[in-house]
């Protein structure tokens, strides 16, 4: 009987799932959700509070998916990363909670993965880009360029940047004009042009492939319904490197009214199956 393909889920819980008062009701919506999803690799953003006593969280979460989770601790507003694995299918063969050294506004870590009756090891990047600045953006993704030509590596997180080919505003009416600098093209003299789109252009001439672009998808965004008056744009990722020895054969932005009141970001599912 063949394999059923390998699904890989990217999301941002938004706080991780906690509201100001401290109520997780959005995490329990997001944990019923996933369950649903069923991934085999759940990529999660924002992770907040989720180091706390001892990582209780992040067990909980794991227990809940009947997952096993690594943390990777963010170095800016306790946005932590956690990547989840579901055994016996896949299990960490190596963990590293931050390999680009604390020069990432969040962090970037890597979980080198065995895939059941797969020969070749499978590397997850998860990372979160600088929301702010879009240079900082830009100098992230530079960072990773030198995985992009490889056969065996995935990148996946929210890239906070939107894609050569995605779609320009018709209107800045949307934005704050004191959020230009985190979004725009800021010329010499100070002017603001376009979407900067620098770091996912980056990663792209690097090798890596975006699996909507490659696929012929419609656009669709995977944030900006959270907040009246925002477009919807593209933020989170999952994008295979040039050689990778899977190929994917779907790649889905899961949205719905339910998930889009559970975060101000859409899950992601990317199913890969190995080349043959």
């Amino acid at each position: 009987m063949a394999q059923s393909a390998l699904r890989i889920v990217t999301y941002n819980t938004l706080n991780g799932g906690r509201e100001r008062d401290g109520a997780l009701h959005r995490l329990t919506a997001q944990l019923d959700m996933l369950r649903e999803i069923k991934p085999d690799v759940l990529c999660l953003q924002e992770g907040k509070w989720w180091d706390e006593t001892g990582g209780e969280r992040v067990n909980m979460i794991a227990a809940a998916l009947e997952m096993e989770a690594r943390l990777a601790p963010s170095a800016s507003h306790g946005c932590h990363l956690v990547t989840l694995v579901r055994p016996p299918r896949v299990r960490f063969l190596r963990f590293y909670p931050d390999v680009a050294e604390g020069t990432f506004h969040h962090t970037v870590s890597r979980a080198d993965l065995k895939v059941e009756a797969a020969a070749e090891v499978l590397r997850v990047l998860h990372t979160h880009f600088d929301p702010f600045d879009p240079a900082g953006r830009a100098a992230e993704a530079r960072w990773l360029t030198q995985y992009g030509d490889r056969n065996d590596t995935l990148l996946v997180g929210d890239l906070n940047s939107e894609a050569p080919g995605d779609p320009e505003p018709d209107t800045w009416d949307w934005l704050p004009a004191t959020q230009y600098s985190r979004n725009r093209i800021q010329h010499p003299d100070g002017s603001y042009g376009g979407l900067d789109k620098r770091a996912m252009s980056a990663l792209l001439a690097a090798g890596f492939v975006d699996p909507a672009a490659d696929l012929q998808l419609e656009f669709a965004p995977t944030a900006g319904h959270w907040r009246e008056g925002d477009r919807g744009h593209r933020s989170d990722y999952i994008l295979r490197s040039k050689h990778l020895a899977w190929r994917v054969e779907s790649y889905t932005v899961i949205d719905t009214p339910r998930t889009q009141g559970a975060a101000d970001h859409l899950p992601v599912v990317a199913c890969l199956r190995q080349a043959s």
